[in-house]
């Protein structure tokens, strides 16, 4: 050979997951990345309405991020212990790793990887996740419990750190060598060489993404430690008890997050997954615990002290309803409406002008199925025959990915659902039950069989009430809204009716 290689990394070996695959989606990026996500699911759930991609809303997945040069396969044992639990999970083939391509996005950043997660989890119609994530991906998932929280009920942030001078300095001066001398041989260097022992080298197109890779962890993170202290969710940072990251490092990380619980784990080093995998399980279970939201399917009851009925078409109801979509508006959320963007000037009005609006109100201030003119709006839904999702050919990266999943029906046969909104000054009193119960009955009055609407997948609340609801889920379909800060999939939700 007469070009040197350069360093060859053989990977220490890992048992894969036992659990079946659910399902392998391709999650398409603005910049022409392929980011691949991994689903497993417990056992009898299946890629299938209700739980498509084999994941059930009810009880939100774990998503897994890897380390630096690897793949999602690094978490076999713990997928099935999670899985075995009765959670499902999402696991993740970070940019440019595993089945996962580069794009053209500059520069690689975690940020970048944390935002390619972001749309894994909306590609697939997820609103809530719980995080682990090991070495890089500890690092995502720092990043996610910080910028993306509202999604994000719980973190297990394995050998993370939050800046390079969080390693040995021995460790970052090998990796810069190492990446230096990968950029030589992809330049120079040859297809199809070997080692003397028969290790075969990297091609140099291999070698220019391991120097990338390299170099981003000489580099990065950068995260200031005073920028952890909004994470809310419970959060626990496990180090082996030889780890490369240095015991100040994970400290501070600990400090900076409230409530954050430091595990070490006795004679391990940093391949925590690999070489500890039922203490991870124990350790992500146990931070899982700490906030184990679930949404048990109810049937949607019309609360004691509420009523609901048609909407005047006459009178100031129009004004009222602007002021209600005001008031949902300018409420902080991950509704994601913007004023005069969404709901659009005139939709409102043109849906009550058209009878199709219902209303919860006080039960005192309705007589007859009618409401007292002075009658406060605490929430509206309206509910016709209109139930076009569109057919996923909308412009934008995740285009022509399939239209809406579900039976095609007769217009006759189908409620659609339109701006349902709850007064915010309204929560606890269960007005978006009301809700759903008149939309059922304006449902029924059309002689419907089934009610459907979307929901963009960032609407945590939204989706959480359908998933608790009866509702059965398809997949998201692929409906961006200009102008909001909304991700372009929404999630698709029947009732029968």
């Amino acid at each position: 050979m007469s070009v040197a290689p350069p360093p060859v990394h053989v990977p220490r070996p890992y048992a894969l997951p036992a659990t079946p695959l659910a399902a392998r989606v391709e999650c398409p990026m603005p910049d022409g990345a392929s980011i691949v996500a991994w689903t497993y699911a417990p056992a009898g759930v299946i890629d299938a309405p209700g739980t498509p991609y084999g994941l059930d809303l009810a009880v939100p997945p774990v998503l897994m991020l890897h380390g630096n040069g690897e793949e999602h396969g690094i978490f076999g044992p713990v997928i099935d212990a999670v899985c075995a639990s009765g959670r499902a999970v999402v696991a993740v083939d970070s940019r440019a790793q595993g089945a996962s391509t580069r794009g053209t996005a500059m520069p690689l950043t975690y940020e970048l990887m944390a935002a390619d997660a972001v749309e894994v989890c909306s590609r697939l119609g997820v609103p809530q996740v719980h995080v682990l994530g090991f070495s890089d991906g500890g690092i995502l998932g720092l990043l996610l419990a910080r910028d993306w929280g509202a999604h994000v009920l719980s973190l297990t942030a394995l050998g993370a750190n939050l800046t390079p001078a969080g390693l040995p300095r021995e460790d970052t001066d090998w990796m810069a060598y190492a990446a230096a001398e990968n950029r030589r041989w992809a330049a120079e260097g040859v297809e199809g060489a070997t080692l003397e022992d028969g290790t075969p080298v990297p091609s140099p197109a291999d070698a220019a993404q391991i120097a990338e890779l390299l170099q981003l962890m000489v580099e990065n993170p950068q995260i200031d430690a005073a920028s952890l202290a909004g994470v809310s969710c419970p959060v626990t940072v496990m180090v082996g008890e030889y780890d490369e990251i240095l015991p100040e490092e994970t400290d501070r990380i600990v400090a900076a997050i409230p409530g954050a619980v430091k595990v070490v784990e006795p004679g391990i080093d940093h391949n925590l997954p690999k070489m500890a995998p039922a203490a991870v399980a124990r350790e992500l279970l146990a931070c899982v615990a700490r906030n184990d939201v679930r949404h048990p399917a109810r049937a949607a009851e019309l609360p004691e002290g509420l009523a609901v009925c048609r909407i005047p078409v006459e009178g100031l109801w129009a004004e009222r309803l602007d002021a209600l979509y005001e008031r949902v508006v300018a409420e902080p959320g991950t509704s994601g409406w913007v004023r005069d963007v969404w709901p659009p000037t005139g939709m409102a009005r043109e849906l009550l002008a058209s009878g199709a609006y219902w209303g919860v109100f006080e039960a005192g201030a309705v007589s007859g199925g009618v409401p007292r003119e002075d009658a406060a709006l605490l929430g509206a839904v309206a509910v016709n025959h209109d139930a076009d999702m569109g057919d996923g050919s909308a412009g934008g990266h995740g285009s022509g990915l399939g239209a809406p999943s579900w039976e095609a029906l007769g217009e006759k046969d189908v409620a659609g659902w339109h701006l349902l909104a709850a007064d915010p000054a309204t929560r606890g009193r269960g007005v978006a039950d009301a809700l759903l119960a008149a939309g059922v009955r304006a449902s029924r009055e059309l002689g419907a069989r089934v009610a459907r609407l979307n929901t963009n997948v960032a609407n945590v609340p939204g989706n959480c009430l359908y998933a608790s609801r009866g509702f059965t889920r398809h997949r998201p379909v692929w409906l961006p809204y200009p102008g909001l800060p909304l991700p372009g999939w929404s999630n698709l939700w029947e009732l029968e009716v």
